[in-house]
């Protein structure tokens, strides 16, 4: 592999590790005598290199894992790998730039992006955000209230912090907890 990829598929394996290690309850089913733990919910948004790593991560620890991505080749591959894909569909000319990259939508498509996501990001018990735009600021993808939604003790990595991070609570150089979410960069 070439150092970009090399280092991309280290950052989905340790974002999703880092994330598990923040999770204040177990990543798999496990029944016990007193009853049975569900998986917990792993949303991840932006299935390049990293966000496909992540979801061979959660995977493999037991997670449920819930994928979006506004490629349809990057959907295809997120489910060949398990993952339930969420979200909606963009027509290629809107959504895909030279070479298979995301491009920038336009606003309007982002505000249907976030509606379409609220429902699984109120859900997850683990976001990890690696959504790109190839030079350009990272799209903005989870809103403060959409945090707010989100159950106490949930976990976002933002793997996209280089480029001002996919959530509008990135804080760059801090790991913060905010409405009961810890939220980290990486």
């Amino acid at each position: 592999m070439d150092a970009l990829t090399t280092m991309s598929t280290v950052t989905g394996y340790k974002a999703l590790l880092m994330a598990a290690n923040r999770l204040p309850r177990f990543i798999p089913m496990l029944t016990t005598a007193v009853g049975v733990v569900k998986p917990a919910k792993v949303l991840v948004i932006g299935t390049g290199i990293v966000g496909l790593q992540a979801i061979a991560t959660a995977k493999r620890l037991g997670a449920v894992i819930e994928t979006a991505d506004i490629r349809k080749e990057a959907r295809e591959q997120a489910a060949s790998l398990g993952s339930k894909i969420v979200g909606f569909e963009v027509p290629d000319e809107i959504g895909i730039a030279k070479g298979g990259y995301a491009k920038r939508l336009p606003e309007e498509w982002y505000k249907k992006e976030r509606e379409a996501l609220t429902p699984f990001v109120r859900e997850a018990d683990i976001i990890i955000l690696s959504a790109l735009i190839l030079g350009e600021e990272a799209p903005k993808l989870i809103t403060e209230d959409m945090v707010k939604s989100m159950k106490p003790g949930s976990v976002i990595v933002d793997v996209s912090i280089d480029q001002g991070g996919c959530c509008e609570i990135t804080s760059i150089g801090k790991e913060i907890v905010k409405y009961g979410v810890s939220y980290h960069w990486n």
